[in-house]
């Protein structure tokens, strides 16, 4: 049985863009010597075990590893390499949950209530939730619901809506969207929506319906189901200062996190990876960068055949904007976050933070390009939503004889923003 410690995702608007990358087989080695040296070069200086890399552009695809899986071994990290995504998952129950509305099994506008006879919560408001609240951070719900005593199977899905029976909401449904309204709690409601209408557990609706027609069969939401050389062990600074904590468990530190001040800093692997059954479908995901292209490529493929697991439909759907935040450049789709450039147009995507990890995906598909870093550290998510993600802008730009300056980049780095 899986025991997991209290989590706090982070979700911090990342702005990224990158240029077309040709086939030119001097082209790739040069990108893999400069990818090589900024990756290098930014682990040592921030005390970074591991990371992978997969960038997409059009049907061209790489991968790439730096590091070991744990700060005490010597096993290479490489693009099969499996890390805890963290929320990126919420990207993959909200394909599921437009697969079934797409099925007309489902609607966006339907009440919770009426979807999940068992939701109940003290507060009136809770039966206006709607799924597409949910699927936009906008219902109302707190941020997060933690079992005492998780059973970490699907038994534990009915204690979890026991437990909002005597909460309440933070707002009115749907009268709210910023940062702050962003729910964990939304997201595992609607793997338990999935599960009741498809009467499949929400692990095998997902393996079934998205993950296996996109060769990405080899995801999955257990770790105890590989091999431990395959999996990248979270990593976290070792000590018990408040200090320490926090860096390790929020990814922030009250002093500009003084601990890490570009010096080698004392690590201990996380005794536990993820969560507990009834958080699989708001961050419990395991995936590598090699799957993860692929489900970028998908995204940034339009095919007008019909039978497939992601339609057009379903991608112009979800990628559409459903509601501004208070920064005029960012919005909220279904589940994808858009960031707007004029210079590169839309850019969809979504990070991630459990404690021992960090992620991104960003997807441009003007420029047909899509990238995903993998890290097995919290403390280090600013290092990889920012100043990795910067370095392979700049690199991609140049090579395009393109480069951007700080009004068109708009790069904004959030670092204290907590989603």
């Amino acid at each position: 049985m899986r025991k997991t410690t209290k989590l706090y995702r982070n979700f911090k608007d990342l702005i990224v863009c990158f240029i077309l990358l040709t086939s030119c087989t001097f082209l790739i080695a040069q990108k893999s010597s400069y990818i090589d040296s900024i990756a290098t070069k930014l682990m040592e200086e921030h005390s970074i075990v591991g990371l992978s890399i997969g960038v997409v552009h059009g049907t061209t695809s790489h991968t790439y590893g730096y590091g070991t899986t744990n700060f005490d071994n010597d096993i290479p990290v490489t693009g099969k390499t499996f890390f805890n995504v963290a929320s990126i998952t919420k990207l993959f129950t909200a394909t599921a949950i437009m697969q079934l509305v797409e099925q007309e099994r489902l609607s966006l506008d339907d009440k919770l209530v009426h979807v999940l006879p068992g939701f109940f919560m003290k507060d009136k408001r809770h039966k206006d939730i709607t799924i597409k609240h949910l699927l936009t951070h906008s219902s109302g719900l707190m941020w997060d619901n933690k079992l005492n005593e998780s059973p970490d199977d699907r038994s534990a899905l009915p204690l979890y809506l026991e437990q909002l029976k005597n909460k309440r909401l933070n707002f009115t449904p749907g009268k709210k969207m910023s940062y702050k309204t962003y729910s964990n709690v939304a997201f595992n409601l609607l793997g338990l929506v999935i599960e009741e209408i498809s009467q499949l557990s929400f692990d095998e609706y997902i393996h079934r319906h998205i993950l296996r027609p996109l060769n990405m069969a080899s995801s999955t939401f257990f770790y105890e189901s590989l091999d431990t050389a395959q999996l990248a062990l979270p990593q976290i600074v070792a000590g018990k200062s408040k200090d320490v904590y926090r860096l390790n468990f929020q990814g922030v530190d009250r002093k500009r996190d003084p601990i890490l001040q570009q010096k080698p800093i004392p690590l201990t692997t996380h005794k536990t990876v993820g969560e507990e059954y009834e958080q699989n479908a708001c961050g419990n995901l395991l995936c590598n960068s090699h799957d993860l292209n692929l489900w970028m490529r998908e995204w940034l493929t339009i095919s007008a055949e019909d039978n497939q697991p992601l339609s057009t439909y379903l991608k112009r759907s979800m990628w559409q904007e459903q509601i501004k935040t208070p920064n005029e450049d960012i919005s909220i789709g279904l589940a994808w976050w858009i960031y707007k450039n004029e210079a590169l147009a839309n850019a969809y995507f979504h990070v991630g933070t459990n404690p021992g990890y960090s992620s991104i995906l960003m997807i441009y598909p003007s420029q047909n390009l899509g990238i995903n870093i993998l890290c097995n550290a919290w403390y280090a998510k600013d290092v990889i939503w920012n100043d990795l993600f910067d370095e392979v802008l700049h690199y991609y730009l140049a090579k395009k004889k393109r480069v951007l300056n700080k009004k068109e980049l708009k790069h904004v780095r959030f670092s204290s923003l907590l989603f």
